[in-house]
């Protein structure tokens, strides 16, 4: 199967709310060279058929519940002088009532209040369920980082021998609220362009990140040219139809080579 039909299935099972670790798991290891698993698009297919399902038994459930806490709380205000009267017996059942010339003082009849409050009663269950069905994600980023031969930020090699090897390693996270396959290419120059840098890459890492998910991977480079280089490192991604667009992130790291 072809990656990008990979990719979009991937895509349309998580927005139809289906777990898709396992095909993400799947589809990293054909990126780095194994074969997609026979029944890839099957599984996939299935996954977001159960999930549409289940989120319609969902929305199902939550209207029937939203229904009878409606009902409930029209039931309570249309007979609040009856529940309240049988309340007020079954406490003071010894007592005696009488009923007096004033008229209601208590908000528990007083209608206007009691509106309102229905009224803030059904809004707040109308965003708990829509919250609870489609739980927002916020405003949608990417982040690409540049960790040192530890994988932590810093000991960043400031002078080193041409040609000699590098260690250092290359951070993404991803927060798009969808799985997204993410290319980093990592580029030489000595120049201070702003990237995209027309050069071509040296090395080129990729991997498919879920959303909320981190990655950090170790990549080793050697520079071939003496004096002051720059290592830059450029974030590339794949929308499901295949192009692939640059999203604007990227890093530097500026060596004396000797």
């Amino acid at each position: 199967m072809d990656l990008f039909e990979a990719y979009r299935l991937i895509v349309e099972a998580a927005a139809a709310g289906a777990d898709v670790r396992s095909l993400a798991d799947d589809f990293n290891r054909a990126l780095a060279g194994e074969p997609l698993r026979a029944d890839f698009a099957d599984v996939a297919r299935q996954l977001a058929e159960g999930a549409r399902q289940a989120a319609f038994f969902n929305t199902v459930l939550a209207a029937v519940a939203f229904a009878i806490v409606g009902a409930v709380a029209f039931l309570l205000y249309r007979y609040r002088k009856i529940i309240i009267g049988w309340l007020w017996l079954k406490i003071w059942g010894s007592g005696r009532l009488r009923r007096g010339p004033g008229s209601p003082s208590t908000l528990l009849f007083d209608e206007e209040v009691l509106a309102v409050v229905a009224a803030v009663a059904v809004v707040a269950v109308a965003l708990a369920v829509a919250i609870t069905l489609r739980p927002g994600v916020g405003e949608p980023f990417s982040a690409l980082g540049l960790l040192g031969p530890g994988g932590k930020i810093g000991g960043y090699p400031e002078e080193v021998e041409r040609g000699q090897p590098v260690l250092l390693h290359v951070y993404v996270y991803n927060h798009m609220g969808k799985p997204v396959w993410f290319v980093v290419y990592v580029k030489i120059d000595n120049s201070t362009a702003e990237p995209p840098l027309p050069s071509p890459p040296v090395i080129t890492l990729q991997r498919l990140l879920l959303h909320n998910e981190s990655w950090v991977a170790p990549f080793t480079i050697a520079f071939n040219a003496t004096g002051r280089q720059r290592l830059v490192l450029e974030l590339w991604a794949y929308y499901p139809n295949g192009t692939l667009a640059y999203t604007g992130r990227w890093n530097q790291l500026w060596v004396r080579v000797k």
